[in-house]
């Protein structure tokens, strides 16, 4: 670990009522994909919030070959569409508390993350994944998110604050898939292949990067005196469970890109009965 931060309070995290006072006040918009984030700002915010919540993403850190780990205060990305907004919410001289979460999962998500996984798994397919699966995640459930979405309103403590968001843990993508097989009884069949070697216009839908992506929550944890109450690990029932409860089991799913992957990596694509 190469910086420390002080040490979360001895006690259990606290709940975090939003006070009413705040209510009307608090403004949470994704400005992101705006091409003029300060014109956004100067429209929706100015005179109208007391404090401002941004829900950026850690991938707006700039990566490391040599230290994978995202750290508050890591180089981001100037390119980042994240990374404007920021810089604006630091120029109109706003309160505000910036979220970088990791790969977020659970009910009612937006993005794939186990589905994608299970969609294989369930059906007795391969599961291609980007060599050598050793690659390590740390990853962020979405009732974790809001509780500590919940407990910056009134906090003075989180002005100005950059925070990760994610869990304790961090999590192979071959451990992943592990668990989410255990918890559906069922065996994995895990392809690994080499990123680089497919076409460029081969777009695999695979929810993780094809390298490290972990971050540290500590500085959360001390700020915000909270703490993550999942592990990817111990959610795998749950997840699996809503994902059947879903009938996503029961869909059709293309798995053409899948087949050209397996193709491109010389391996013949078996379904398990």
């Amino acid at each position: 670990m190469r910086r420390s931060f002080p040490p979360s309070p001895p006690s259990s995290p606290r709940p975090h009522p939003i006070p009413s006072s705040f209510l009307s006040p608090i403004l949470t918009l994704s400005l992101s994909s705006l091409q003029n984030p300060f014109i956004a700002l100067s429209v929706h915010i100015q005179g109208k919030v007391k404090h401002y919540v941004f829900v950026s993403s850690a991938g707006a850190y700039t990566p490391s070959p040599i230290e994978p780990g995202h750290w508050p205060g890591d180089a981001r990305k100037a390119s980042a569409g994240h990374v404007a907004v920021e810089a604006a919410l630091a120029t109109a001289g706003l309160p505000f508390t910036v979220f970088q979460p990791l790969y977020i999962y659970g009910p009612s998500t937006a993005k794939d993350c186990e589905q994608w996984f299970l969609d294989r798994l369930v059906r007795g397919r391969p599961v291609p994944i980007p060599a050598p699966g050793t690659q390590l995640v740390t990853l962020s459930h979405v009732e974790d998110l809001a509780a500590a979405l919940a407990a910056v309103p009134g906090n003075p403590a989180a002005v100005g604050q950059h925070l990760n968001l994610c869990s304790d843990r961090t999590v192979s993508h071959t451990g992943a898939i592990a668990a989410l097989a255990k918890a559906a009884g069922v065996e994995a069949n895990v392809v690994l292949y080499d990123p680089a070697s497919l076409p460029k216009e081969t777009k695999s839908g695979y929810p993780f990067r094809p390298g490290h992506f972990f971050a540290n929550s500590d500085k959360t944890k001390a700020v915000l005196n909270w703490k993550p109450a999942h592990t990817f690990g111990g959610d795998a029932p749950a997840l699996v469970a809503a994902y059947r409860a879903s009938g996503r089991d029961k869909k059709d799913v293309d798995f053409s890109v899948d087949d050209a992957i397996l193709a491109a990596a010389g391996k013949k694509v078996t379904v398990a009965a």
